[in-house]
């Protein structure tokens, strides 16, 4: 007797509405489904907020824009009544390139100038030691290096400027 209380208990008590494939029933009443009507009107409030939210962050976009556009035409704005010879990047380009063409040449007076003060005073001290090998061994030196003629103008033009200097002592 217990057997068949526990079998009936199983057979009839079973799970309720138990279906395997889970199609829900849709309660379709006049061509109109509640529940998906239901969300989407939640649908639609949610685009119409996003919308909402789109069309204050654009406003805003375009103040600022507007403001970066009037920024940018008052700092391009040409007001200069004459004719504009250096004005764009091939300009840029040409000054700087002067500039820097400047630089070159200026580094380069410098050294010149530096070597020519160097090569006075040497020659000045040559001509004053007045040694006849050393004058010979520097001119063999500037025949080498094709420079002869002029180490021999700087060499007896130092020697005039120092016997002109002994003879101006001597009549003094």
């Amino acid at each position: 007797m217990k057997w068949i209380f526990i079998f009936s208990a199983i057979l009839f008590s079973g799970c309720a509405n138990f279906n395997p494939r889970m199609n829900p029933r849709i309660n379709n009443k006049d061509g109109q489904i509640e529940e998906i009507k239901n969300n989407q009107n939640g649908v639609i409030a949610e685009i119409g907020k996003l919308r909402q939210d789109a069309e204050i962050q654009n406003s805003k976009l375009d103040e600022v824009q507007n403001g970066l556009l009037n920024l940018n035409a008052s700092v391009s704005r040409n007001e200069n009544s004459g004719v504009q010879i250096l004005q764009g990047d091939g300009a840029l380009i040409l000054v700087f390139s002067l500039a820097v063409i400047a630089m070159i040449l200026y580094w380069y007076r410098e050294r010149a100038i530096t070597g020519e003060k160097t090569l006075s005073i040497i020659s000045k001290e040559i001509a004053r030691f007045n040694h006849p090998n050393l004058n010979e061994n520097i001119l063999k030196a500037a025949m080498q290096e094709k420079q002869e003629v002029y180490v021999l103008s700087l060499l007896k033009k130092e020697k005039g400027k120092i016997d002109e200097g002994r003879k101006e002592f001597r009549d003094f």
